[in-house]
């Protein structure tokens, strides 16, 4: 649900840090296991993720997460208020007759130092 909480939280003019982006890919993994001195590197990529209802995937929005620059900590109730409602929307648009996907992209990870 990460995407769908930065794209509500970017239309209220909220720059959210996406907490995944620095191993978001197969690449960045690779790249940052070469960087560390890692050899024979391997990753596996498996969607681990599954459908939610439209209300569970709602309720995913929580507002407090542990990113420690969350410029969301600093908003007031209302601004907060209207970035979820925007989210709760973003949600409604994306579900399907399966419901909403959760994506769970899991990256398996194997290397030698």
């Amino acid at each position: 649900m990460t995407p769908i909480i930065i794209k509500a939280c970017a239309k209220h003019g909220v720059s959210l840090p996406n907490i995944h982006e620095p191993l978001g890919t197969p690449q960045r993994c690779q790249n940052l296991l070469q960087q560390a001195g890692f050899q024979n590197i391997e990753v596996k990529t498996e969607q681990l993720g599954k459908y939610l209802s439209v209300d569970d995937a709602k309720k995913w929005w929580g507002g407090g997460w542990l990113h420690p620059k969350n410029p969301l900590l600093e908003l007031s109730t209302e601004k907060i208020e209207e970035i979820k409602a925007e989210y709760a929307k973003e949600v409604e648009v994306l579900a399907t007759e399966q419901g909403v996907l959760l994506d769970i992209t899991t990256f398996f990870v194997l290397a030698k130092k």
